[in-house]
């Protein structure tokens, strides 16, 4: 787990009073500033030199991935910041007088700075789309600091303000710019995923800050080949397959919605099943395309400004929209999380070259396609979960399915888990593999973290 945090605190409308960062916090020689940070280019102390030099425009320029909270003693002010893209995360927890913040959900609950509460809504997202899909945490009363925000704290009081925001307008790139930012990270041939075993599984998600069922690709390339392997983070979402572009739309063009489309884009996956069998106390149903909780659509979409008229002008291709919105939602959100998470916990630092600002703004201008057909992301073999759970896998899925789901999982319908586990071993029934998965995930995380709803 990640310990690095942060907190202040005083009487709500008046002066901080209390101010106290986790121990690899670091500190500038006058004493003024103090710093917790993570990133990939920069350091803390080139942070606090850069900042005491420039002020905010110094945080507004850093370059690659970061996350950070700034203590200005003299001012009695903090200073949340995250970079564009959102290759780092940033928590943040209120109360009246009091702003906490950590670079991982847990410790805030750890430290006693936030409920051990789990949040409804984003079991239920992790449910239908594997993840838990911001603004959302698993965590009651815990949020993401946005993707390009500074937030400044005083005096009891929150400000945000967004720094960058995707290009969306069209502009003129030469293609060749974008081809020279590729080359460095080249993207390795896609290999069949290796089964796993249940050892592997256990640790995996004993490490998890948030439920996933895309993890265990992200802890093996930590473990075996390092920062390198995640060179190629971001291609898929700048470059998005064409079968995820015509499927987006034939979603839009049903009714013109950008945040109907990408959220039934997002619950493709989703089965009845998802229904079926959770919250049983009817908090939950379907709709055509989208999961609904308590009468609230469950996925929410950030669109990017500009980003609708410009699709109703048709000013701007499918292909580039799509790809705004997987920058500006799902790849932060998963392959990101994910890969920043499996590094942290081997003592890597998360490098993703593609996701550097200047290549996602000249990506995002792109000319027509089959210019850069060859920097399509090739795509990557959907893992066996049918085979694994039937074979290696069996012992541990069905253990947290059938006699664990009912102590750690109580809001899940335990009758309607194991029909569907059973009818695994019948080929009418393998539809349901993801959903399985995700349920054993989700309870094997429930118990490693000794919370639930």
């Amino acid at each position: 787990m990640n310990a690095a945090f942060g907190y202040v605190s005083g009487r709500p409308g008046s002066a901080i009073d209390e101010a106290r960062f986790s121990p690899n916090a670091v500190t500038s020689p006058d004493g003024r500033f103090t710093v917790v940070f993570e990133g990939d280019v920069e350091t803390p102390e080139g942070v606090l030199a850069a900042y005491a030099a420039r002020g905010k425009r110094a945080l507004e320029e850093l370059r690659g991935g970061f996350a950070l909270g700034l203590w200005d003693a003299n001012e009695r002010t903090l200073l949340l910041a995250r970079d564009p893209v959102g290759i780092k995360s940033l928590y943040v927890a209120t109360a009246p007088g009091k702003l906490a913040f950590a670079f991982e959900v847990w410790p805030l609950a750890a430290r006693g700075l936030a409920e051990k509460r789990l949040s409804r809504r984003a079991v239920a997202s992790f449910l239908a789309t594997g993840a838990v899909t911001e603004p959302d945490t698993i965590l009651e009363g815990v949020s993401p600091l946005p993707p390009a925000t500074i937030l400044t704290y005083r005096d009891g009081h929150a400000r945000s303000a967004t720094y960058w925001e995707l290009p969306i307008e069209p502009r003129t790139t030469d293609p060749r710019d974008v081809e020279a930012m590729l080359a460095e990270a080249a993207s390795p041939e896609a290999t069949t995923p290796r089964t796993p075993d249940e050892r592997e599984i256990t640790e995996a998600i004993e490490a998890l800050d948030q439920p996933s069922t895309s993890f265990l690709p992200a802890f093996r390339a930590a473990k075996s080949a390092g920062v390198a392997a995640f060179s190629d983070l971001g291609r898929s979402a700048i470059f998005p397959a064409a079968s995820r572009v015509l499927h987006f739309g034939a979603l839009f063009a049903k009714d013109r919605s950008v945040e109907r489309a990408y959220a039934g884009l997002r619950c493709t996956e989703m089965t009845d099943a998802v229904a079926a069998a959770s919250f049983r106390d009817g908090g939950i149903a379907t709709h055509p395309n989208l999961l609904l909780l308590e009468g609230t659509a469950l996925l929410p979409v950030r669109i990017p400004e500009k980003l609708e008229p410009s699709l109703a002008r048709r000013n701007i291709r499918l292909d580039r929209a799509l790809a705004a919105l997987d920058l500006a939602n799902d790849l932060h959100g998963t392959a990101l999380r994910d890969a920043d998470l499996a590094c942290r916990r081997h003592g890597l630092s998360l490098r993703a070259p593609l996701l550097d600002r200047a290549v996602v703004e000249r990506a995002l201008a792109l000319p027509l396609p089959g210019t850069l057909r060859h920097t399509r992301a090739r795509p990557t073999p959907a893992p066996p979960l049918v085979a694994w759970l039937r074979g290696p896998l069996r012992a541990w899925a069905e253990r947290k399915l059938l006699d664990e789901a009912r102590r750690y999982a109580p809001f899940l319908d335990a009758h309607v888990l194991a029909v569907l586990w059973r009818g695994l071993f019948d080929d009418k029934g393998t539809y349901a593999a993801p959903n399985l998965f995700a349920w054993a995930t989700l309870i094997a995380y429930l118990q490693s973290h000794d919370a639930s709803i």
